[in-house]
């Protein structure tokens, strides 16, 4: 399938550069106000939401060349509105952008099944994805917050719900069964011995590259970074905020174009060279040595997480730990907090076995994923079935509102795009072979 994807990409885009500054030389989907929508952006995007939808480019094409029109047309609108925004001083925080994209990478994993399928099915390491779509989040975080501001002042009445159920009834379908879940995680994390050996073996390759060398063919040689090990281990040219705060420090603080000493991180130890700085972006390269587990450091984080099983009582301990022990740093300061979830479209197969089976509001087992250890909680389950005003008001209320809100937008954002220049390119499609 990554194979088929590539075919589609490469029938898409003129040529890739890696030059130092990383620059993707393409073709341009659209152009607003002299801003540009580059293709290459359009296809990751279609790609993130091919990937979350479950659509394969190859079998469903048809499917896709509308979700590549669909993203086209979304980036328009964002540059619009980001124009609008701009008259009105409305910004978005780098912080909320990290979270932001940890919570869509997040997300596509848990529904492609794994890290390597979600790769698979974006095309491109899940690390290079999120480097290349970080503008793209935040002109989204940027249109979501204005269109918020904008559409904040609409409310739906009773009979409005009443009528949004009888017409779309037939058309709702049934209503999954939910489960209010939280989970603490315990990542297996290496023994001394293991981050010993790896310090080691950091250490020799940074004195071959002193020896002479080269940074380059160091990491094409030594590096475990596989999105940037073929590149010399260039990661491009990048904003600030991209990397854990371990690496960020170094990368701001080196000196440009000298060899850094290892830089320990979650995952594993760095060598790092700054090529060049400019305003809040930095272009460097690196090589990642990694550490492994054992089955001895997999057996200890069992007991641990086995031994907080037992410590845990009432909902209240389990909110507590999870905010003070969780690796998840997504939902651990929530208290674990992953959301209704819907098992049917959910991906991690030994998560959504524990979540059906636990009873309510106890701890369960310690159960092993690719990500470590967890812990499970279910708050509360929400049976399904065909929707009812009586059971399901708050959801239909909620449906309705949207429906309202997206309709006034519609209108709305057609107004507005007319008045700026906007000029759209058309999107050609391939012919995909086997």
């Amino acid at each position: 399938m990554e194979i088929k994807i590539k075919k589609i990409l490469l029938s898409l885009l003129i040529s890739f550069s890696f030059a130092q500054e990383d620059i993707l030389l393409d073709r341009v989907s659209a152009v607003v106000e002299g801003r540009v929508v580059l293709l290459s952006d359009v296809v990751l995007a279609a790609n993130a939401l091919a990937a979350q939808q479950k659509i394969n480019p190859t079998t469903d094409l048809e499917k896709y060349k509308a979700l590549l029109l669909q993203s086209s047309e979304s980036m328009i609108e964002q540059l619009v509105i980001i124009k609008m925004a701009e008259v009105d001083s409305v910004e978005v925080l780098d912080k909320d952008v990290e979270r932001a994209l940890e919570r869509q990478i997040e997300t596509i994993i848990n529904q492609s099944g794994s890290k390597e399928a979600a790769e698979e099915a974006l095309g491109r390491k899940i690390s290079d994805f999120k480097r290349a779509y970080r503008d793209d989040m935040k002109g989204k975080l940027l249109a979501e917050r204005y269109t918020a501001t904008l559409t904040s002042g609409i409310s739906i009445t009773r009979n409005e719900v009443i009528d949004f159920y009888n017409t779309y009834k037939d058309s709702i379908g049934s209503f999954p069964t939910f489960y209010k879940t939280r989970h603490l995680l315990l990542e297996i994390n290496p023994s001394e011995s293991s981050l010993k050996e790896a310090l080691i073996k950091t250490n020799k390759v940074r004195e071959e590259i002193v020896l002479g060398l080269s940074f380059e063919d160091a990491a094409k040689k030594y590096s475990e970074d596989p999105g940037s090990k073929e590149l010399g281990g260039s990661l491009g040219y990048v904003p600030r905020g991209t990397f854990v705060k371990e690496f960020e420090k170094a990368a701001w603080t080196i000196d440009l174009e000298t060899l850094s000493p290892p830089v320990k991180t979650k995952y594993g130890y760095h060598l790092i060279e700054v090529l060049q700085r400019t305003g809040q972006k930095v272009a460097l390269r690196h090589i990642l040595i990694s550490v492994t587990t054992s089955e001895e450091d997999k057996n200890l984080t069992y007991k641990r997480a086995a031994s907080l099983v037992k410590e845990i009582k009432n909902k209240e301990d389990f909110i507590l730990k999870t905010k003070e022990l969780s690796d998840d740093t997504t939902s651990g300061p929530k208290g674990g907090y992953m959301g209704m979830i819907d098992l049917e479209s959910y991906q991690i197969k030994e998560l959504s076995d524990t979540i059906k089976n636990i009873p309510l509001n106890t701890p369960s087992s310690p159960v092993l994923t690719q990500f470590g250890y967890h812990i499970i909680w279910v708050d509360e389950k929400k049976e399904g079935g065909p929707p009812t005003l009586d059971k399901n008001w708050i959801d239909l209320e909620q449906m309705a509102l949207n429906q309202k809100k997206s309709d006034w937008y519609s209108t709305w954002i057609e107004k507005i795009k007319n008045k700026f220049y906007i000029k759209r390119n058309p999107l050609s499609y391939p012919q995909i072979g086997n």
